[in-house]
């Protein structure tokens, strides 16, 4: 598989190189970047390596490690690529640690627009693939490369597995399993409007049942920890464990023939819970380099309030952009 990652040398855009590499030494990755100086030391780091990745010197007639290069973003065109991941994002400030914050969304949102209109434009040199955008805000900005582009909706996403890994590691630390053991997949907003499925959750294969005062504490605790884990590692270094993992998760269902099992990634919608013209997290399968499939859960009532609430949040600022 070769990945191309534009904003290859930000946090999330090294760490998802260096992950890729490791789970499959094969795997090639080219890091498009406007700071080339960086991106040429991470693709440097990373080729010395490979090296320790396939085991040292191979033997004749082994398969060769995949290669790590990188160029600038307007040369995407030129290379041959099964998936881009969409990293490159403005410096966030200060302002933007603090959670809830609209102004500091809408400062977000006003900031990457001009980025992201301007990779659509080096995208446009390229037949359509799968294309994962981390860009935050993830809704409104995958949902303007997607217009953007024109390109089917089954291959543009917005990734915000996040969550569902935040939610899994809360549920868990309450009833003393290992986060692994939980399900309970995670839609909506990339944002305040997140929705847990609590509905549908189980601890190790059994349903359980959470109180509304039980919901409330794990969305805030799950809201809460991306903006303690920015102030005490530093804004600029983002959650780049949780993306990095949960991106190679997405990328490797991308490369399989046969759909994997529903991830909730934010999609175009076209119907789906009643809503279009947005972008929000629901549960798709993936195989072949698309999502194959957008799935309609059953949610409870609350739930379904919540989803609403989330779209409307997304839609209010994607009118804005549009006008």
């Amino acid at each position: 598989m070769h990945v191309g990652i534009i904003g290859g040398a930000s946090t999330i855009g090294s760490t998802l190189a260096y992950s890729l590499a490791c789970d499959d030494p094969h795997n090639s990755v080219t890091l498009f970047e406007t700071a080339l100086d960086a991106a040429w030391g991470h693709a440097t780091d990373l080729r010395h390596a490979s090296y320790h990745l396939v085991g040292g010197p191979l033997s004749e007639g082994a398969a060769a490690a995949g290669s790590v290069t990188y160029a600038p973003t307007d040369d995407i065109g030129e290379f041959d690529l099964d998936a881009v991941v969409v990293t490159a994002r403005v410096p966030p400030s200060d302002d933007d640690t603090q959670r809830g914050s609209r102004g500091a969304r809408t400062r977000e949102l006003d900031a990457n627009l001009p980025l992201i209109d301007s990779i659509a434009d080096s995208l446009d040199a390229v037949d359509p693939v799968p294309t994962v955008v981390v860009t935050n805000p993830v809704d409104r900005i995958v949902y303007r490369l997607w217009n953007q582009l024109g390109w089917p909706r089954s291959k543009v996403m917005g990734f915000s597995l996040a969550e569902t890994a935040r939610v899994a590691d809360a549920i868990a630390r309450r009833h003393d399993v290992h986060p692994t053991r939980v399900s309970c997949p995670t839609m909506g907003e990339h944002g305040e409007h997140v929705v847990p499925v609590f509905s549908s959750a189980t601890v190790a294969g059994e349903a359980v049942s959470f109180t509304p005062e039980q919901r409330e504490a794990i969305v805030d605790e799950v809201l809460e920890v991306p903006f303690e884990i920015a102030e005490k590692r530093g804004i600029g270094d983002s959650s780049r464990w949780v993306s990095g993992a949960g991106l190679l998760r997405v990328l490797r269902g991308l490369s399989a023939p046969n759909p994997t099992d529903p991830l909730c990634l934010s999609v175009p919608l076209d119907g789906e819970y009643g809503f279009t013209d947005a972008c929000l997290s629901v549960p798709v399968t993936l195989a072949d380099g698309e999502v194959v499939r957008t799935i309609e859960w059953d949610l409870d009532e609350s739930e379904t309030a919540r989803l609403r609430e989330a779209y409307e949040a997304v839609r209010e600022d994607v009118r804005r952009f549009e006008d």
